[in-house]
């Protein structure tokens, strides 16, 4: 038997369904088997193409009861975990297979390709010890490519459903930031528009295309580099209304970026982390540095000022942003990116390296 054998506990079916490359891999199955057993032969008979007919015409029983254990014994017991059935079957099966293959040798070397020493040894209880050997040689075999065949389909349906898991991780960290990311910008608007309506204008227009972004980029796997800085901007720039003077932000944003993607929202949360838990009545102080290598290599550090240090928890452990960043890359990036936040003294850092491609492409 081949590793194409399809033999599932779900649908019994399938079991009867068979391919065309499915038939032909049974074939080649039989076709090795036979010409292996053949040269097998040449120790007690000198003559290739004898010991070929023969085993051609020898082996026939044995396929009989190999495909009656591969498509009713196995799906019926062995994979329904009735053992002792399964077992008892089988072993009756080889005994009625031996005692037709004992009368059917015997009928065909007394009859059909005389030669009637070898017919009275298949009748006697060496030949029929003999038999039962060659049955359960084609058994072990056709059942060890059938449990290899069944580890394989397994295997691949576990990394497919193991894919579907982490895709569908993936989403829901992604709908975990987009809304907070979100509330995080009207909330700004909405104060903005309390105190100065021409600002509150400005910041509704950046809004406008960050919610563009939001509506039309975020669903994709990849998106341009420039694009997400363009957006990063965006976003500086609203929070930078909305604090005036209390605030200095300097970034600085590499332009040779168009060949090289990047997974949407992937940096957004770091510098809205910043923003979020530097606020300071006292102003505060944001730096945004990234840099490209010629490797590819995006290099992004993000550092704050930190507001009541004494009244606050360490960063790190506030809100979902930087956990998600973080499991995302694990996700989108594993073994090609270095996350690191670090506390010291009134600032909170983050850096992060991310390897990028430039043959990459954009896509949903």
């Amino acid at each position: 038997m081949s590793p194409h054998f399809s033999i599932k506990n779900t649908s019994k079916a399938n079991y009867r369904n068979g391919k065309p490359g499915k038939i032909l891999w049974h074939l080649l199955f039989w076709i090795v088997f036979v010409v292996l057993w053949s040269m097998h032969d040449l120790n007690y008979h000198r003559d290739f193409l004898a010991n070929l007919q023969t085993n051609v015409f020898a082996f026939v029983p044995y396929a009989f009861l190999v495909y009656f254990n591969l498509y009713w014994l196995t799906p019926r017991f062995l994979l329904q975990r009735r053992i002792s059935g399964y077992l008892v079957l089988l072993v009756f099966g080889i005994a009625i297979t031996s005692w037709v293959s004992s009368k059917y040798l015997y009928f065909y070397f007394s009859t059909v390709n005389v030669y009637i020493p070898t017919a009275h040894f298949f009748s006697s209880f060496e030949g029929r010890i003999a038999i039962i050997t060659e049955i359960i040689l084609s058994l072990g075999l056709s059942m060890t490519l059938f449990l290899i065949d069944q580890w394989y389909r397994k295997e691949r349906v576990l990394r497919e459903m193991e894919q579907k898991r982490l895709e569908m991780e993936l989403s829901l960290l992604k709908n975990q930031i987009n809304p907070h990311f979100l509330f995080n910008s009207l909330n700004s608007i909405y104060i903005m528009l309390g105190k100065n309506l021409s600002d509150g204008k400005n910041m509704l227009l950046q809004f406008s295309e960050l919610l563009s972004y939001q509506l039309y980029e975020t669903g994709k796997k990849r998106i341009s580099l420039k694009v997400e800085f363009e957006n990063l901007e965006n976003y500086i720039h609203i929070e930078g209304i909305r604090h005036k003077d209390l605030v200095k932000v300097t970034h600085n944003f590499p332009k040779n970026c168009e060949d090289l993607v990047i997974s949407p929202m992937l940096l957004l949360p770091l510098i809205e982390n910043a923003f979020k838990h530097s606020q300071s009545s006292q102003g505060y102080e944001i730096g945004i540095n990234s840099e490209i290598t010629s490797n590819g290599v995006l290099k992004f550090y993000v550092e704050n000022t930190i507001a009541n240090t004494k009244k606050r928890k360490p960063m790190h452990t506030k809100g979902i942003g930087l956990t998600n960043v973080k499991r995302r890359l694990e996700l989108i990036y594993p073994n090609r990116h270095n996350f690191i936040t670090r506390k010291l003294d009134s600032k909170f850092m983050v850096q992060l390296e991310i390897q990028l491609h430039e043959n990459e492409m954009p896509h949903s």
